[in-house]
């Protein structure tokens, strides 16, 4: 609830600021303008925080699974993903995905985070590189991989990267509030799933997650 209510007062003190840049920039000069865009920074951190402690409280709430083409809603969030500092990342998806049972809302949710982690952490100056891959397994769930070339995750960190608020400690400059994969687990595990990282052999990290297929539907 408080998630909730601070969203327009953050949107509303947006608003204003916009206007101030407007009305006032030219006249006060540099100073100014840079006190504005510290002003800015600390309101996109206040805002990503309260989103992302809204979408934590949500994964545990509204839910309707229903078969869902993992290849449509993967493209679905690389067309979000196209454009970024070091040009457009590449991105391979496997030839053939298979339809899952889920909450298309939601998966959505854990996709776009996966793939916005994996660009967002790269190397500077390095080209984001992200491959998505599924498979069935025997116990007639579907296994989803998202891996990349980034900066990866130290094994000391690998037991606790899930846990809310928790940050690596490679990640100093990179911008985060540490809910992004708590909301993740949280979602997955609502899907009967799991969701675990490891390292990727070429360099990076390797998430999987596993969600039940539409023929099991029972």
């Amino acid at each position: 609830m408080a998630s909730h209510d601070l969203k327009n007062p953050l949107a509303s003190v947006t608003a204003h600021i916009g206007m101030l840049r407007a009305d006032y920039a030219d006249a006060l000069g540099a100073g100014f303008a840079r006190d504005l865009a510290a002003i800015d920074r600390g309101l996109h951190r206040m805002t990503r925080l309260t989103q992302d402690l809204l979408s934590y409280a949500q994964a545990d709430h509204a839910f309707t699974a229903t078969p869902v083409p993992l290849r449509s809603l993967v493209d679905d969030v690389i067309a979000d993903h196209t454009v970024t500092a070091a040009g457009p990342p590449e991105i391979t998806v496997a030839e053939t995905l298979p339809e899952v049972l889920a909450d298309a809302a939601l998966l959505r949710h854990v996709l776009d985070n996966l793939i916005g982690n994996a660009i967002k952490y790269t190397r500077p100056g390095a080209a984001p590189r992200i491959a998505i891959s599924a498979r069935p397994q025997a116990s007639g769930s579907t296994l989803v991989e998202v891996t990349d070339n980034g900066i990866g995750i130290p094994a000391t960190d690998r037991s606790r990267i899930f846990d809310p608020f928790h940050r690596c400690a490679n990640t100093a400059g990179y911008p985060g509030t540490g809910l992004g994969l708590a909301i993740c687990k949280r979602i997955i595990e609502r899907h009967g799933g799991h969701i675990a990282v490891t390292e990727n052999p070429g360099g990076g990290s390797r998430f999987c997650f596993t969600l039940p297929t539409s023929s099991s539907a029972s």
